[in-house]
């Protein structure tokens, strides 16, 4: 069954003064070089384990995560799961067209767990391939090349880790780690389907650390797998009947891979202390490296677009972190409002876009950062003044709304508000009756500006049906402030 979502507005305070000097709320200028957040899915058991991201030839994001069975909290009962909702543990997808979200399961009543990995392609005719692990039992693969996803199959039954996907063609390629019997040698290895049947070789031996990645490719130089061990970044190609590794630099956790149009491999990855790396080799030459980050907490996602811009994310103990090299070295940008983060994926959308997928445990989401493109795949709010922070004797524009009292309702329903306007009179204390009438975790916070960085009113979202009454202290002052769900 599919869902479809509309996406939150990004709404903003505009400075006024409104009568007495008032406070209203007007849809707020999206910054050229701003990443736009949605909330991709919500729900209990959502966000908890990683996220893979990817596009398909117009540039749309498509997404696969994992959503687990709701855990009570102590003292509390379990949270139901969403009775139209996939019967968790679930593989899931969700991707976003023309600004609208459908989402489908791809596996119901699974054997995942939050240390399980999933992965994604879509190939060129827009076919959707999902790979994944499932607890201690194995690789396990779909697709939906027949309309819908189909019954799992069994790629490999084993001890396995660090899930990858790429396409030859339409061909799926699935790598991962196994863990043999005790005292034998743990290997990556190499799952291709003939459409049929699944055949699995072993492409290299390895000691992956915890929570080791592996990354495919398939491109002008064969197919490359990229992979970690013991404190190793290494990357293997075919040479004849034989898979023969070559050391790329030290670090080895939360490899990532992306082959730019000639085919050759670029990588991210981090060490144990935490520093962020990547490393290119140009027409089979020697590897080239360069320091990206620090303090990297996760895993590492990496994308290098058609004009040949690397784009490598990662998160540490603050957020999200994303780099790019568009300005010739690579320069970081910090998103402490983009919590959880684990191990963030990018993707190149075409036309300057850029996509940022994480997921979110504290809030049960999985969330899609949009940054650039000539024409944004979601619909964003209409320019509107830049906040200036400061009182205004009189303001550019007429108020979206104006102050009518201290009692304030608002409605988020389908992942949505009910209005785009909010408005108080300054140094009086407000209530805002809030109703959620989704099974998802919804809130309304308020912040200084569209950084989110500082908080003016935030309370923990809850799950629907269900209304609070919110208790907003004064404002003392008139300026330019921002509401939204986190």
């Amino acid at each position: 069954m599919s869902r479809k979502l509309i996406p939150f507005a990004l709404l903003a305070l505009l400075a006024t003064a409104c009568g007495e000097g008032g406070v209203a709320v007007q849809e707020g200028e999206v910054p050229a070089n701003a990443f736009v957040v949605q909330v991709a899915d919500a729900g209990p058991g959502i966000g908890h384990a990683g996220v893979s991201l990817t596009t398909d030839a117009e540039g749309n994001p498509h997404l696969a995560y994992i959503a687990l069975e709701p855990e009570a909290e102590e003292g509390e009962p379990a949270a139901a799961p969403d009775p139209g909702g996939p019967t968790p543990p679930a593989v899931l997808h969700a991707h976003v067209v023309d600004g609208v979200w459908t989402h489908s399961p791809v596996a119901e009543e699974t054997g995942v767990t939050a240390e399980d990995t999933v992965a994604i392609a879509v190939g060129e005719d827009g076919t959707h391939h999902v790979a994944w692990t499932e607890g201690g039992a194995g690789v396990r693969y779909s697709s939906n090349a027949g309309g819908s996803f189909s019954e799992p199959a069994v790629v490999h039954d084993g001890t396995v880790s660090g899930v990858s996907i790429a396409l030859e063609g339409e061909t799926p390629l699935v790598t991962f780690y196994e863990e043999p019997a005790q005292g034998e040698t743990q290997t990556v290895r190499l799952a291709t389907s003939d459409g049929s049947a699944w055949s699995v070789e072993t492409v290299a031996e390895a000691s992956p650390p915890e929570g080791g990645t592996t990354a495919v490719g398939s491109g002008a130089q064969g197919t490359l797998v990229a992979y970690g061990s013991e404190g190793r970044t290494l990357l293997t190609r075919r040479n004849g009947e034989v898979w023969e590794s070559e050391g790329v630099d030290d670090g080895g956790i939360g490899v990532s891979m992306s082959l730019d149009g000639d085919g050759n491999p670029h990588l991210a990855y981090r060490d144990a202390q935490g520093a962020v790396r990547h490393s290119h080799s140009i027409g089979g030459g020697d590897w080239e490296t360069t320091d990206v980050g620090e303090a990297a907490t996760g895993g590492t996602g990496i994308a290098v677009d058609g004009e040949g811009i690397h784009h490598v994310a990662w998160s540490d103990d603050q957020g999200v972190v994303y780099a790019s090299n568009e300005q010739g070295s690579f320069a970081a940008d910090r998103f402490p409002q983009f919590a959880g983060g684990g191990s963030p994926s990018v993707a190149s959308g075409g036309e300057g876009a850029v996509h940022l997928a994480w997921g979110d445990p504290q809030m049960s989401a999985v969330k899609l950062g949009t940054r650039g493109g000539d024409e944004p795949f979601l619909a964003a709010p209409p320019a509107g003044p830049e906040p200036t922070g400061e009182p205004t004797e009189e303001p550019t524009t007429a108020p979206a709304c104006q102050p009518e009292g201290t009692e304030l309702q608002i409605v988020a329903e389908n992942i949505a508000f009910d209005k785009d306007c909010l408005a108080a009179p300054v140094g009086e204390g407000v209530t805002i009756e809030f109703e959620n009438l989704d099974t998802a975790l919804h809130n309304v916070a308020i912040y200084t500006d569209d950084t989110l960085s500082e908080p003016i009113f935030r309370e923990d979202p809850f799950a629907g049906p269900q209304t609070v009454t919110y208790d907003v202290p004064a404002v003392d002052e008139a300026g330019s402030y921002y509401f939204h769900c986190d």
